[in-house]
């Protein structure tokens, strides 16, 4: 034997060896395995969410919020621009306008958010006072300033109409989804969830979640954490403004509060739905909205209390700069709450909103609840913190305050989810399915085994070797990758052991031909595997595409049964066609055979 065969015969025991250690950790509960190995090989084959049962959700990402919230930013910014446009700022001071200045500008030149067609077309409307500022605007200036903008109509009037661009709408709902999807795996993560499937479609908008495994009684707060949209922001309450002239006469079971400040409150169990159902009807200027907090229960009128605010519609620092949230207590109460730091540039911006802003409410909303509304009493940095209202169980606050440190922690969608479907998959049955299945591929694998010791004697051998090292090997790259294993998988793995059989098919009947014209069983096995390698390399390279477009545009068990596809075909080459060849060239050149026997 030559140095290359035992360099050869090294790389097989190698991979043998290494495939065998990934492996042994995922069956441990058979074979137990030392702490040094798992150690050292970390991850495991996970069962799937067919095979171990747990949960399975589908989200609609609400990507017209997305867009809706993103149009409201520009608007902002082009209101601020119009100031330059038409002279009231400099340029240099465009992101220090104060609120005077800002409805100076407004007098003259108001920039208004308009929905038309339902909503298909996100709209910016520039309306003038007169025709002089009108005229500074252009094309040009919009194409220069706001990308995604086109001037729909109105150049040269009073009444401009901006919309967003067709491609850039693509865009955004694109984006929406797939920041979606790496926050709700990031969420998935921190409560420690093991394995989660998150699958994002950013053509139909849906966010497939599979949770194998979980307990039953923790998926509703799993649901809970992850359709959160935790968007974080601080706005200033208007209580200079005054505020009665928005309110109509409430329905029954809203009242208005006509003291100091306006505001509409309501109690009882439907409070809130109450109070959000009155606000739609109510004209609320453009740059203001109202927003719904706690206050203190009152028993005579239904016990939970909730009230609204008056506030400007632009945050001027919001979550996106959170750098850290813990649980905290209140030192006063001992209530549970939620302490937060700002990066640099977070804590900048507070410190803006808060100095300009002292002896003002500072509305802390997180979605469209108003968690408090302190009055500013000093500049504030980048320390802030989150009551949860003192009006609930403390246990209840404790539990909210640490699901809530969760998801701003991992982050905050970027749009609301609206459940689609929702799948509860027991154990029961996903055992059921995984014993008929893998009894199923079991019989299969040795119906193969045997077929093929018996009609290629020694040759056929050799190939159940291999069927048998490739599917360690398969299984041993599962493992050191962490991979899910589903039901698929497992029709995957069956279809693995037929394809690497066709490939030693091949390769025995090149070597029976030419054993047939005479030649010695050595050059009868170079020669074969010199033929066949073609044969075995398109073959497996065709199955590889389908295998590739199944994985890119396939979905859970569909992407899960191409992983496998693909993992197998690598392995099954491995094998097939060079460990094979090790172990031929050990029986014909080692053990110099004059016969081999080949069926």
């Amino acid at each position: 034997m030559d140095r290359g065969w035992y360099f050869r015969l090294a790389i097989v025991v190698g991979s043998s060896v290494l495939g065998f250690l990934a492996l042994w950790p995922s069956v441990d509960r058979w074979l137990p395995c030392p702490d040094i190995v798992k150690e050292t090989f970390e991850n495991q084959i996970n069962p799937g969410l067919d095979i171990k049962g747990g949960l399975r959700l589908m989200y609609e990402v609400e990507v017209d919020e997305y867009i809706r919230d993103r149009r409201d930013r520009i608007a902002e910014q082009v209101q601020r621009q119009c100031g330059v446009l038409i002279g009231v700022v400099p340029e240099e001071e465009i992101d220090d306008i104060d609120r005077p200045k800002l409805d100076e500008i407004r007098q003259r030149c108001k920039v208004e958010r308009v929905d038309k067609d339902g909503g298909a077309v996100r709209a910016i409307r520039i309306t003038f006072s007169n025709q002089e500022d009108a005229s500074k605007l252009s094309k040009t200036w919009v194409k220069d300033y706001f990308r995604d903008l086109r001037v729909a109509s109105g150049v040269g009037d009073l009444v401009v109409d901006l919309h967003m661009r067709e491609e850039q709408l693509a865009n955004m709902r694109e984006t929406a989804v797939r920041q979606s999807e790496r926050t709700i795996t990031n969420r998935i993560d921190s409560m420690g969830v093991l394995e989660p499937t998150v699958i994002a479609r950013p053509n139909d908008g849906d966010i497939i979640i599979e949770i194998p495994g979980a307990q039953e009684s923790s998926f509703e707060r799993i649901k809970s954490i992850i359709s959160r949209t935790a968007q974080l922001s601080f706005k200033i309450v208007d209580d200079e403004s005054d505020s009665r002239a928005i309110f109509t006469a409430p329905p029954e079971g809203v009242y208005l509060n006509q003291g100091t400040q306006t505001f509409a409150e309501a109690f009882g169990e439907d409070a809130r739905d109450s109070l959000r159902t009155y606000i739609a009807t109510l004209a609320v200027p453009d740059d203001h909205e109202l927003s719904i907090g706690r206050q203190e229960p009152d028993p005579e009128r239904g016990g939970e209390g909730w009230r609204t605010y008056y506030m400007y519609r632009v945050a001027d620092a919001t979550g996106e700069d959170l750098d850290d949230a813990s649980v905290g207590f209140d030192p006063q109460s001992g209530s549970p709450e939620v302490d937060f730091t700002m990066n640099s540039r977070g804590a900048s911006r507070m410190a803006d909103l808060t100095g300009r802003n002292i002896g003002k409410r500072m509305a802390i909303v997180l979605d469209d609840r108003v968690e408090s509304a302190p009055v500013i009493q000093g500049q504030i940095g980048g320390r802030g913190r989150i009551t949860l209202g003192a009006y609930q169980d403390r246990n209840e606050l404790l539990q909210e305050a640490k699901d809530l440190v969760v998801v701003l922690q991992a982050g905050a969608l970027p749009a609301p989810l609206r459940p689609a479907n929702e799948q509860l998959i027991g154990p029961t049955l996903g055992q059921d399915s995984v014993r008929k299945g893998a009894v199923a591929a079991l019989v299969g694998i040795l119906a193969v085994l045997v077929f093929m010791a018996f009609y290629y004697q020694v040759a056929g051998l050799v190939a159940d070797a291999m069927v048998l090292l490739n599917l360690q090997l398969l299984l041993g790259v599962m493992s050191g990758i962490g991979a899910t294993l589903t039901l698929p998988g497992v029709a995957a793995i069956a279809l693995t052991v037929g394809m690497a059989v066709d490939a030693n098919v091949l390769i025995t009947e090149r070597i029976r031909e030419e054993l047939r014209l005479g030649k010695s069983p050595r050059s009868a096995v170079e020669q074969g595997y010199a033929r066949a390698y073609s044969s075995v390399f398109d073959s497996q390279l065709t199955t590889a595409i389908a295998g590739i477009v199944l994985w890119q545009f396939g979905t859970g068990p569909i992407k899960g049964f191409a992983t496998m596809l693909l993992i197998g075909i690598g392995t099954s080459l491995f094998t097939g066609t060079f460990c094979s060849k090790v172990l031929f060239d050990w029986l014909v050149r080692g053990f110099r055979v004059q016969r081999l026997r080949v069926g």
